[in-house]
């Protein structure tokens, strides 16, 4: 026997077994105990997250021998036949591949003619937004007055493109992104029955990458336990699917809120070079700031990571502090369209880095307004050349002449000192508008010629 797949062998046999549907399964399971199930049901939401699945457990409560039923047994012949796929009164149509009106007729045909054993025709139509506008139109009739024993059945991930003529005659249910914690205990779960091993943080890893689609991460964990040789960890994690290492962001990271740019240029040029995407390398950056800013508020809120990685991010959650991670966070997130629209996103990622890593000048900006630290006006530098100053006999000394000489003449200004760099002129125009006023809350061209908001006594951001 052909192996078959984790995300077949695991489909749910049960309403009780979809993974984070709990809205859409209470519905049904209700409607079906009390005999009130519509005759036209619309599920939406993202791929592989129980739509088909969940269509398939509504054929089998409606026809299975204890039936109408929300437990359908599993072992009737009309539940066997749905689970085989060779029901004659289960028809399931793919829109994607048959979208023309000529192929809704062929349906409504089979309207015409009572089950041939079960008590329902039910008649799945899977991405039915996919259909024409004829062929959407062909059904309006036989969906809002379809025969006592027709149960139809939609499907899609994009319920936007579904006419509402048609929504407006079906009962809307909304599937869920499933979330990660969900998904990694289903991963894990499915590890110790298949009787292979996975690793807590590279299930999170996993499941983070799926996005909320189950079907995702058991097909990544497909991949992943075929490559691994059945002891799926961190490091198959970031050679399947090219996320770096947690140690490699957490240093970056690490980089960037300390002021040192260039060590986090390398870092991130050495993950390039190595074919990481930057993209990637972007949002797995953000993860690990979140994963720190959790962990600064209450470390609970991170109860799957390693002991290893719980060991190296612990301490700079409680150095950068949750105020410190939550604004870094936010800088890094507004970088996110940057990266995302790039034509070169290595660039606009070296960019985006190069902007967090002036976070020690924004506190040392906040400290100097809030009076938390000591300002220091820079002294003009000494011009670099001065000719000899003249000897007269009212200055002896040399120097300047008093301003007011007797020959009734007034003595030439001073030469000009040399121009201060821009960084020096823009700390000593801080320095004098925080000692004139404490409460400003914005300085211009202090970092690049940018406008950063800053705090003042502990107020306003």
């Amino acid at each position: 026997m052909t192996y078959q797949v984790l995300a077949r062998t695991w489909r749910p046999q049960r309403f009780a077994d979809l993974l984070g549907q709990e809205a859409a399964v209470q519905t049904l399971s209700n409607a079906l105990s009390s005999g009130t199930f519509g005759q036209a049901y619309l599920f939406s939401g993202l791929r592989g997250v129980g739509k088909t699945t969940a269509a398939r457990l509504l054929a089998k409560a409606v026809n299975c021998v204890e039936g109408p039923t929300h437990e359908p047994c599993g072992v009737c012949v009309s539940c066997v036949e749905v689970t085989d796929g060779s029901s004659l009164d289960v028809i399931e149509l793919d829109a994607a591949t048959n979208t023309g009106v000529d192929n809704v007729r062929d349906l409504q045909e089979l309207l015409r003619y009572h089950p041939t054993r079960d008590r329902y025709r039910v008649l799945i139509v899977d991405e039915v937004h996919m259909l024409s506008k004829s062929a959407f139109n062909a059904l309006l009739k036989t969906i809002e007055e379809p025969p006592p024993y027709i149960v139809w059945i939609f499907a899609t991930t994009d319920r936007h493109k579904v006419p509402a003529t048609i929504l407006s005659r079906c009962q809307q249910l909304e599937f869920r992104p499933v979330g990660t914690e969900l998904i990694r205990g289903r991963l894990e779960e499915i590890a110790a029955a298949e009787g292979f091993t996975i690793s807590p943080s590279a299930a999170i890893a996993i499941a983070a990458a799926s996005e909320g689609s189950v079907r995702d991460a058991l097909s990544l964990l497909d991949q992943l336990r075929a490559f691994a040789s059945d002891d799926v960890n961190d490091e198959a994690v970031a050679a399947v699917l090219g996320v770096p290492p947690l140690e490699v962001t957490a240093g970056l990271v690490e980089a960037l809120a300390s002021g040192r740019a260039g060590d986090a240029l390398v870092m991130l040029r050495e993950q390039l070079a190595d074919g990481q995407d930057a993209s990637v390398l972007y949002q797995e950056t953000g993860r690990t700031l979140r994963t720190l800013l959790h962990l600064a508020v209450d470390p609970a809120l991170e109860p799957a990571i390693s002991q290893t990685h719980r060991k190296l991010l612990q301490p700079m959650a409680e150095k950068f502090g949750v105020d410190g991670l939550s604004r870094m966070l936010g800088l890094w997130l507004e970088q996110e369209m940057i990266v995302r629209q790039a034509g070169n996103r290595e660039l606009a990622l070296e960019v985006s880095a190069l902007r967090l890593a002036r976070w020690p000048s924004v506190q040392r900006v906040e400290g100097w307004l809030a009076g938390a630290e000591d300002i220091a006006l820079p002294a003009p530098k000494a011009p670099q050349s001065q000719a000899p100053p003249t000897v007269t006999p009212g200055n002896a000394g040399g120097g300047s002449p008093p301003p007011n000489q007797d020959d009734g003449t007034q003595a030439a200004p001073p030469e000009p000192p040399e121009q201060i760099s821009r960084e020096e002129a823009n700390q000593a125009t801080l320095a004098e508008e925080a000692q004139s006023d404490p409460g400003v809350t914005l300085v211009l061209e202090v970092l690049g010629g940018e406008v950063v908001a800053v705090r003042s006594h502990g107020e306003g951001s």
